[in-house]
């Protein structure tokens, strides 16, 4: 494995957002970012939650190992950030990565998952640690999280996702960022939307998590798009806390979603990772 492959990270579409109901998951997308060394940390512009930073301390409470106060990086990203795509939690996987690479450290997934969690949390870009978010960045899988288990590390269950594709609708960077309280007072839908994940309905699971976000963030629109393309049978859900749409879909869609879409932002079409040994070129509209 080279190294550029051995510290790439996933960006990542939710299918439950953890907030609600101490309930997530996220599928991973094939954006992609990879960590590089550096002779300082990058600036305030580029890592706003000085998250970078947050590896030393967070790699040494896991593992003990303490990679020194020399050791920088940078990220390079084609993953938008600021719009609920998971751009933080695939920073801080490439991150962990890059310095068990560099520093020939053997990690578990699930140590990953525990150092990467902590820089997020340190860096207070996370309300909720973002576990389901985390495991979707190593690339491998929808995995199931419950946030208020013992070991939110690891996951309680994985999702088949049979979709192939998936299309993001932009909408801009959120203006504001939410409260847990915000996503708590409509813990009744989300509940539903965990139901329906459990249960194997995918698509009833997205379609609640959607509602239940957009009441929760007081976005209005995103409603309504999400209402448009239920009513012409995609699958479809803001992802994080917003304000990006994601939605599921085959190949010989692709046209058909764009012109639905185009009236309303930027997307970009790109691929489940399913395998991420098999990336494929994300295509940008």
């Amino acid at each position: 494995m080279n190294s550029e492959a051995s510290t790439r990270a996933y960006g990542g579409m939710s299918i439950l957002h953890a907030s609600g109901c101490d309930w997530g998951c996220t599928i991973p997308l094939e954006l992609t970012c990879e960590a590089f060394a550096s002779d300082s940390w990058p600036n305030i512009d580029q890592d706003p939650h000085v998250l970078l930073a947050q590896l030393r301390p967070s790699l040494v409470d896991v593992t003990g190992f303490d990679v020194g106060k020399s050791f920088f990086f940078e990220i390079r990203s084609n993953i938008p950030s600021s719009m609920g795509l998971k751009s933080s939690s695939a920073a801080s996987v490439s991150a962990v990565r890059f310095a068990a690479t560099m520093h020939d450290i053997s990690l578990s997934d699930s140590e990953i998952i525990q150092v990467a969690t902590q820089m997020q949390l340190r860096a207070g870009c996370s309300m909720t640690g973002s576990f389901d978010d985390t495991w979707s960045a190593l690339g491998r899988m929808a995995a199931v999280i419950r946030t208020d288990s013992s070991n939110p590390s690891e996951p309680i269950a994985s999702v088949d996702i049979k979709s192939s594709m998936c299309t993001l609708l932009l909408r801009g960077t959120r203006k504001s960022t939410p409260e847990k309280s915000d996503f708590y007072v409509n813990r009744s839908k989300f509940k539903t939307a965990r139901d329906h994940l459990m249960s194997g309905d995918i698509r009833g699971a997205m379609r609640e998590n959607a509602d239940a976000v957009a009441l929760s963030t007081g976005d209005g629109l995103a409603t309504e798009i999400i209402d448009r393309l239920f009513s012409l049978d995609y699958t479809a859900n803001i992802s994080g806390s917003g304000p990006a749409i994601g939605v599921l879909h085959e190949q010989d869609q692709v046209s058909h979603l764009s012109e639905v879409l185009g009236a309303y932002g930027p997307t970009i079409t790109t691929k489940i990772a399913h395998d991420p040994r098999q990336t494929e070129a994300t295509q940008w509209a």
